[in-house]
């Protein structure tokens, strides 16, 4: 039975020293950009464009109501979709030129901003 408490006593010490180990460490603040965060921006944005149409729908929606939402969202998603496509192309083709750091669509992925 000591032996128990004991061997519980050693891990939580063990999972709090843990915890606290984590918390002193530093956050990132810059996300590391290269030609491989750049070409990777670019096809997720070239395969994710068509996600723009329901984003753009329920945004709207949100905002104003849901006929707004299915008309003028719908209008909105279908050119922020087609921007966000050229822009993946023109990432894509480019990655090897710098400036990596430079986003041209906001947010940086279709599946950011959401709320």
């Amino acid at each position: 039975m000591f032996r128990r408490i004991c061997a519980l006593v050693v891990v939580l010490f063990l999972a709090f020293s843990l915890v606290a180990f984590a918390a002193d460490a530093p956050a990132a603040t810059t996300k590391d950009q290269n030609a491989g965060t750049k070409l990777a921006r670019g096809f997720v944005n070239l395969v994710g464009f068509w996600l723009e149409l329901p984003k753009q729908i329920y945004l709207t929606s949100k905002q104003d109501n849901l006929f707004v939402g299915l008309t003028y969202g719908f209008v909105k998603g279908i050119g922020v979709g087609f921007y966000r496509l050229a822009d993946g192309i023109f990432e894509t083709v480019t990655f090897v030129i710098p400036p990596y750091d430079k986003i041209i669509v906001e947010p940086e992925y279709v599946f950011e901003g959401w709320n």
